[in-house]
Protein backbone atom coordinates (compact mmCIF):
# COMPACT_ATOMS: atom_id res chain seq x y z
CA UNK A 1 0.00 0.00 0.00
CA UNK A 2 0.99 3.59 -0.63
CA UNK A 3 2.02 6.24 1.70
CA UNK A 4 -0.13 7.43 4.04
CA UNK A 5 -2.99 6.66 6.43
CA UNK A 6 -5.08 3.99 5.94
CA UNK A 7 -8.05 4.28 3.37
CA UNK A 8 -10.79 3.41 5.51
CA UNK A 9 -11.56 4.67 9.40
CA UNK A 10 -14.13 3.00 11.57
CA UNK A 11 -16.52 5.26 13.55
CA UNK A 12 -15.03 4.49 17.38
CA UNK A 13 -11.20 5.14 15.20
CA UNK A 14 -13.02 8.68 14.43
CA UNK A 15 -14.74 9.40 17.60
CA UNK A 16 -11.37 8.83 19.52
CA UNK A 17 -9.87 11.19 17.01
CA UNK A 18 -11.94 14.20 17.06
CA UNK A 19 -11.74 14.25 21.19
CA UNK A 20 -8.32 14.64 20.92
CA UNK A 21 -7.17 18.00 20.64
CA UNK A 22 -4.03 17.51 19.06
CA UNK A 23 -5.24 15.32 16.26
CA UNK A 24 -5.19 17.35 12.69
CA UNK A 25 -8.05 15.63 11.44
CA UNK A 26 -10.66 17.27 9.73
CA UNK A 27 -13.70 15.71 8.69
CA UNK A 28 -15.47 16.52 5.24
CA UNK A 29 -19.27 16.02 4.64
CA UNK A 30 -19.13 14.97 0.97
CA UNK A 31 -23.10 14.10 0.72
CA UNK A 32 -24.05 14.98 -2.73
CA UNK A 33 -26.95 14.04 -5.08
CA UNK A 34 -28.17 14.74 -8.49
CA UNK A 35 -31.77 15.14 -7.74
CA UNK A 36 -31.41 17.37 -4.44
CA UNK A 37 -29.29 20.09 -2.95
CA UNK A 38 -27.34 17.84 -0.51
CA UNK A 39 -26.67 20.72 1.77
CA UNK A 40 -29.52 21.94 2.55
CA UNK A 41 -31.74 18.47 2.51
CA UNK A 42 -28.63 16.57 4.66
CA UNK A 43 -25.57 18.80 6.12
CA UNK A 44 -27.90 21.69 7.77
CA UNK A 45 -29.86 19.14 9.54
CA UNK A 46 -27.61 16.58 10.53
CA UNK A 47 -23.60 16.23 10.38
CA UNK A 48 -20.92 15.21 12.33
CA UNK A 49 -19.76 17.50 14.94
CA UNK A 50 -17.03 20.32 13.17
CA UNK A 51 -17.25 18.91 9.73
CA UNK A 52 -17.21 20.63 6.95
CA UNK A 53 -19.51 20.50 4.08
CA UNK A 54 -17.80 19.87 0.48
CA UNK A 55 -19.29 20.10 -2.75
CA UNK A 56 -17.51 17.46 -5.10
CA UNK A 57 -19.11 19.32 -7.76
CA UNK A 58 -17.59 23.14 -7.40
CA UNK A 59 -16.46 24.82 -10.05
CA UNK A 60 -16.92 21.74 -12.12
CA UNK A 61 -17.71 22.08 -16.14
CA UNK A 62 -20.18 18.91 -16.38
CA UNK A 63 -21.25 17.34 -20.30
CA UNK A 64 -22.74 15.05 -21.83
CA UNK A 65 -19.51 12.84 -22.47
CA UNK A 66 -18.41 13.98 -19.06
CA UNK A 67 -20.96 14.00 -16.61
CA UNK A 68 -19.45 13.93 -13.64
CA UNK A 69 -16.23 16.44 -14.80
CA UNK A 70 -13.27 16.85 -12.27
CA UNK A 71 -12.46 20.40 -11.32
CA UNK A 72 -8.93 21.90 -12.28
CA UNK A 73 -6.15 21.43 -10.12
CA UNK A 74 -7.22 25.49 -8.76
CA UNK A 75 -11.22 24.93 -8.67
CA UNK A 76 -10.04 21.95 -6.27
CA UNK A 77 -7.79 23.94 -3.72
CA UNK A 78 -9.99 26.78 -3.82
CA UNK A 79 -13.03 24.25 -2.64
CA UNK A 80 -10.57 22.02 -0.24
CA UNK A 81 -9.11 25.70 1.12
CA UNK A 82 -12.93 26.90 1.85
CA UNK A 83 -13.60 23.54 3.52
CA UNK A 84 -10.79 24.56 6.51
CA UNK A 85 -8.35 21.70 4.61
CA UNK A 86 -4.70 22.29 5.74
CA UNK A 87 -2.07 20.39 3.74
CA UNK A 88 -0.80 18.64 7.02
CA UNK A 89 -4.27 17.73 7.55
CA UNK A 90 -5.83 13.90 7.95
CA UNK A 91 -8.75 14.45 5.88
CA UNK A 92 -11.96 12.06 6.98
CA UNK A 93 -14.67 12.07 4.36
CA UNK A 94 -18.15 10.11 4.47
CA UNK A 95 -21.02 10.28 3.07
CA UNK A 96 -25.07 10.08 3.62
CA UNK A 97 -26.30 8.66 0.08
CA UNK A 98 -27.13 5.39 1.98
CA UNK A 99 -24.68 3.46 0.52
CA UNK A 100 -22.81 2.61 3.11
CA UNK A 101 -20.51 5.58 3.19
CA UNK A 102 -18.52 4.99 -0.01
CA UNK A 103 -20.19 6.48 -2.78
CA UNK A 104 -19.42 10.37 -3.36
CA UNK A 105 -16.94 9.79 -0.01
CA UNK A 106 -14.78 7.49 -2.34
CA UNK A 107 -14.85 9.24 -5.30
CA UNK A 108 -13.61 12.61 -3.41
CA UNK A 109 -10.89 10.55 -1.30
CA UNK A 110 -9.69 9.67 -5.10
CA UNK A 111 -9.73 12.79 -5.83
CA UNK A 112 -7.82 14.06 -2.71
CA UNK A 113 -5.51 11.00 -3.92
CA UNK A 114 -5.54 12.38 -7.79
CA UNK A 115 -4.41 15.86 -6.53
CA UNK A 116 -1.62 14.95 -4.61
CA UNK A 117 -3.02 14.95 -0.52
CA UNK A 118 -2.29 11.22 0.14
CA UNK A 119 -3.62 11.71 4.55
CA UNK A 120 -7.14 11.01 3.22
CA UNK A 121 -9.72 8.28 4.57
CA UNK A 122 -13.30 7.54 4.50
CA UNK A 123 -15.71 6.62 7.24
CA UNK A 124 -16.89 3.30 7.41
CA UNK A 125 -20.25 3.34 7.17
CA UNK A 126 -20.77 6.88 6.56
CA UNK A 127 -22.88 8.82 8.41
CA UNK A 128 -25.61 6.02 8.94
CA UNK A 129 -22.99 3.86 10.99
CA UNK A 130 -21.72 6.81 13.07
CA UNK A 131 -24.99 7.82 13.98
CA UNK A 132 -26.53 4.03 14.68
CA UNK A 133 -23.48 4.17 17.14
CA UNK A 134 -24.47 6.64 19.00
CA UNK A 135 -21.83 9.30 18.49
CA UNK A 136 -22.60 13.11 17.96
CA UNK A 137 -24.05 15.08 15.76
CA UNK A 138 -25.19 18.94 14.88
CA UNK A 139 -27.10 20.81 12.17
CA UNK A 140 -25.18 23.82 13.69
CA UNK A 141 -22.73 24.82 11.13
CA UNK A 142 -19.19 26.73 12.24
CA UNK A 143 -17.33 29.50 10.92
CA UNK A 144 -13.96 28.66 10.07
CA UNK A 145 -10.50 29.63 8.75
CA UNK A 146 -9.82 29.03 5.43
CA UNK A 147 -7.31 25.96 5.35
CA UNK A 148 -3.54 26.49 3.77
CA UNK A 149 -3.89 23.21 1.43
CA UNK A 150 -2.60 23.46 -1.99
CA UNK A 151 -1.89 21.33 -5.08
CA UNK A 152 0.62 20.73 -6.37
CA UNK A 153 -0.04 19.00 -9.71
CA UNK A 154 -1.69 16.07 -11.01
CA UNK A 155 -0.46 12.07 -9.72
CA UNK A 156 -0.87 10.66 -12.72
CA UNK A 157 -0.59 7.10 -11.30
CA UNK A 158 -4.01 7.53 -9.91
CA UNK A 159 -5.53 8.11 -13.40
CA UNK A 160 -6.36 6.61 -16.91
CA UNK A 161 -7.65 8.27 -20.18
CA UNK A 162 -9.35 7.43 -23.52
CA UNK A 163 -5.35 7.00 -25.12
CA UNK A 164 -4.71 4.28 -21.93
CA UNK A 165 -7.70 2.24 -22.23
CA UNK A 166 -7.35 2.14 -26.09
CA UNK A 167 -4.02 0.61 -26.16
CA UNK A 168 -5.04 -1.44 -23.23
CA UNK A 169 -7.08 -3.26 -25.56
CA UNK A 170 -3.31 -5.08 -27.14
CA UNK A 171 -0.90 -4.09 -24.64
CA UNK A 172 -2.82 -5.88 -21.51
CA UNK A 173 -0.90 -3.45 -19.16
CA UNK A 174 -3.39 -3.83 -16.70
CA UNK A 175 -6.56 -5.31 -15.60
CA UNK A 176 -9.63 -4.00 -15.84
CA UNK A 177 -12.73 -3.70 -13.49
CA UNK A 178 -16.31 -2.64 -13.85
CA UNK A 179 -18.25 -1.41 -10.92
CA UNK A 180 -21.53 -1.34 -12.16
CA UNK A 181 -24.49 -3.64 -11.62
CA UNK A 182 -24.41 -6.92 -13.31
CA UNK A 183 -27.24 -6.18 -15.78
CA UNK A 184 -25.44 -2.68 -17.08
CA UNK A 185 -22.26 -4.91 -17.13
CA UNK A 186 -23.79 -7.23 -19.44
CA UNK A 187 -25.37 -5.17 -21.94
CA UNK A 188 -22.01 -3.34 -22.74
CA UNK A 189 -18.47 -3.61 -21.14
CA UNK A 190 -14.98 -2.52 -21.93
CA UNK A 191 -13.18 -6.31 -23.75
CA UNK A 192 -11.56 -8.64 -21.20
CA UNK A 193 -13.03 -6.51 -18.00
CA UNK A 194 -14.37 -8.27 -15.25
CA UNK A 195 -17.49 -7.18 -13.06
CA UNK A 196 -17.34 -6.51 -9.35
CA UNK A 197 -20.22 -4.51 -8.38
CA UNK A 198 -19.94 -1.91 -6.40
CA UNK A 199 -22.83 -3.07 -3.81
CA UNK A 200 -20.73 -6.73 -3.68
CA UNK A 201 -18.46 -4.53 -1.89
CA UNK A 202 -20.33 -3.96 1.35
CA UNK A 203 -22.16 -5.69 3.65
CA UNK A 204 -25.65 -5.62 4.29
CA UNK A 205 -25.79 -7.03 7.69
CA UNK A 206 -23.66 -4.23 9.06
CA UNK A 207 -23.62 -1.43 6.78
CA UNK A 208 -20.54 -0.94 6.30
CA UNK A 209 -17.68 -2.32 4.40
CA UNK A 210 -16.83 -6.25 4.04
CA UNK A 211 -13.40 -7.54 5.68
CA UNK A 212 -10.37 -6.98 4.01
CA UNK A 213 -10.01 -11.01 3.58
CA UNK A 214 -13.44 -11.44 1.84
CA UNK A 215 -12.67 -8.39 -0.22
CA UNK A 216 -9.18 -10.26 -1.31
CA UNK A 217 -11.66 -13.25 -2.06
CA UNK A 218 -14.18 -11.26 -4.38
CA UNK A 219 -11.22 -10.39 -6.37
CA UNK A 220 -9.42 -13.74 -6.71
CA UNK A 221 -13.17 -15.44 -7.83
CA UNK A 222 -13.53 -13.17 -10.71
CA UNK A 223 -9.50 -13.63 -11.72
CA UNK A 224 -7.57 -10.63 -11.03
CA UNK A 225 -4.25 -10.64 -9.67
CA UNK A 226 -3.51 -8.06 -7.03
CA UNK A 227 -0.40 -7.93 -7.50
CA UNK A 228 -0.73 -6.75 -10.98
CA UNK A 229 -2.12 -3.15 -12.01
CA UNK A 230 -5.54 -2.60 -11.99
CA UNK A 231 -7.99 0.10 -13.88
CA UNK A 232 -11.32 0.38 -12.08
CA UNK A 233 -14.42 1.72 -14.93
CA UNK A 234 -17.98 2.64 -14.69
CA UNK A 235 -20.38 5.03 -16.32
CA UNK A 236 -18.78 8.46 -15.37
CA UNK A 237 -16.09 7.38 -12.64
CA UNK A 238 -18.49 7.62 -9.22
CA UNK A 239 -18.75 3.66 -7.97
CA UNK A 240 -15.27 2.99 -9.76
CA UNK A 241 -13.10 5.01 -7.21
CA UNK A 242 -14.43 2.97 -4.36
CA UNK A 243 -13.57 -0.07 -6.11
CA UNK A 244 -10.27 1.70 -6.78
CA UNK A 245 -9.90 1.75 -2.98
CA UNK A 246 -10.98 -1.37 -2.15
CA UNK A 247 -7.87 -2.60 -4.41
CA UNK A 248 -5.82 -0.35 -2.78
CA UNK A 249 -6.68 -1.29 0.13
CA UNK A 250 -6.21 -4.97 -0.59
CA UNK A 251 -2.65 -4.16 -1.38
CA UNK A 252 -2.76 -3.58 -4.93
CA UNK A 253 0.81 -1.73 -5.75
CA UNK A 254 -0.87 0.05 -8.95
CA UNK A 255 -4.44 1.04 -8.87
CA UNK A 256 -5.60 4.17 -11.27
CA UNK A 257 -9.21 4.84 -12.08
CA UNK A 258 -10.72 5.39 -15.96
CA UNK A 259 -12.35 8.44 -15.14
CA UNK A 260 -14.22 9.00 -18.40
CA UNK A 261 -15.60 5.65 -18.04
CA UNK A 262 -18.10 3.68 -20.48
CA UNK A 263 -19.91 6.78 -21.20
CA UNK A 264 -16.64 8.13 -22.89
CA UNK A 265 -15.59 5.15 -24.07
CA UNK A 266 -19.07 5.06 -26.28
CA UNK A 267 -18.96 8.39 -27.44
CA UNK A 268 -15.11 8.00 -28.69
CA UNK A 269 -15.82 4.66 -30.22
CA UNK A 270 -14.25 2.54 -27.90
CA UNK A 271 -15.62 -0.97 -28.71
CA UNK A 272 -17.89 -2.86 -25.99
CA UNK A 273 -19.11 -6.51 -25.21
CA UNK A 274 -22.31 -8.00 -24.22
CA UNK A 275 -23.16 -10.93 -22.11
CA UNK A 276 -25.95 -13.27 -22.19
CA UNK A 277 -28.51 -12.24 -19.12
Amino acid sequence: MAAGVAPVISTECLNKQLKNRSSSVTVLDTTWFSSKDAMSEVFSKKHIMNASFFDLMFGVQNSKVYPRNLPSQRMFEINVRGSAVNTDSHVVLYDATGKCGFFTAGRVWWMFKLFGHENVSVLDGGLEKWVANGYETTNMSLKKREGDFSVKGINEVWIKRFDDMKDNLTSKNFQVCDSRTNELYKHGHYPGSVNIPFFSLMSEETRSLKSVSQLKNIFADTGIDLTKPIVTICNSGMSSCTLALVAHMCGCPHVAVYQGGITEWKFKGGPLLECEI
